[in-house]
């Protein structure tokens, strides 16, 4: 039997002016500082469950206050602060009162960024706020219409070819390709790979520009150059398989605290020789004792 589709997410990204939000500062005031707390395990449940709304029931206030369980967070408390959050506008109230749903622009357009790589997400057309609902009927090809009152529709999207597993190697020298090829074809699914880690790595989309497509064309030269120099292949498989080793391989530092396509071409020697000092540590060793790492080799 198929696994059935994921349609919540694991995490979202949390602003860091979350409290500074004059809504946010409303409902505290009014509701109490325990207020916040309330929200913030709302939209844990919204982003878990359904991933752009949750459906008000009478066990909503009882999940939630029993989630928390702080003294003084009573079911009462969590009505107060969703009625607040309602009238302040954190949630939209014209959805509430038609679909009794919690939603809201900003939780719908970060849900929709958070799984913008999935193959397969469904929406209810009806609950999303107007800007969400244009865009994902414009997108999806057709809406299923079986004569219900809600009409879902499930945005597909194509595979990607990034090859999982590196290129198979073996005992004849490794094959060069040509570096004319097809440039743009190679970029492309360069920027996927990038992006892909970027959303599992820190949760949230990464922000590409003009200056990006620069940047990773430049990083695959270099990429290329040092694969050329110690004789191994750069057709496209390998090569991106040889981008995956070198993104993995910044774990911490200014550069993974700044990571972009930009920060990472302009810091490749240095990313290169990290990776070459933790290959020959001396307790990164196989049982030939020979050194066990092998990303400084592959990029």
């Amino acid at each position: 039997m198929a696994r059935p589709l994921k349609q919540g997410i694991e995490y979202f990204s949390f602003d860091v002016d979350f409290f500074s939000d004059v809504k946010i500062r409303k409902i505290a005031r009014a509701c109490g500082p325990a207020s916040t707390s309330i929200l913030i395990c709302l939209l844990c449940n919204i982003y878990r469950d359904k991933g752009y709304y949750i459906s008000w029931d009478e066990d909503l206030p009882f999940v939630v206050a029993d989630s928390i369980g702080a003294v003084g967070i009573t079911e009462g408390a969590v009505e107060e602060v969703i009625k607040k959050a309602l009238q302040v506008g954190f949630f939209n109230q014209e959805l509430y009162e038609k679909y009794k749903i919690l939603t809201s622009n900003g939780i719908q357009s970060r849900f929709k960024s958070a799984v913008v790589r999935r193959e397969e997400i469904e929406y209810i057309t009806e609950y999303l706020v107007t800007d969400i609902k244009n865009e994902v009927i414009a997108y999806n090809n057709s809406i299923d219409d079986n004569g219900s009152t809600q009409s879902k529709v499930k945005v597909k999207r194509k595979k990607s070819n990034i090859p999982p597993t590196p290129p198979k190697g073996g005992g004849d020298k490794p094959k060069r390709v040509s570096k004319k090829g097809k440039p743009a074809i190679l970029n492309s699914s360069a920027r996927s790979v990038f992006e892909d880690y970027y959303l599992n790595t820190f949760g949230s989309s990464y922000y590409w520009t003009a200056k990006d497509a620069g940047s990773m064309a430049d990083l695959l030269k270099k990429i290329a150059y040092s694969r050329t120099q110690k004789e191994m292949s750069v057709d496209d498989d390998s090569m991106l398989y040889a981008l995956k080793m070198l993104l993995s391989s910044v774990k911490e530092g200014w550069i993974f605290e700044n990571f972009s396509v930009t920060n990472i071409n302009s810091k490749y020697n240095e990313i290169v020789a990290k990776a070459k000092n933790g290959n020959h540590s001396s307790g990164n060793k196989d049982g030939t004792g020979k050194p066990a790492g092998i990303k400084s080799h592959t990029f």
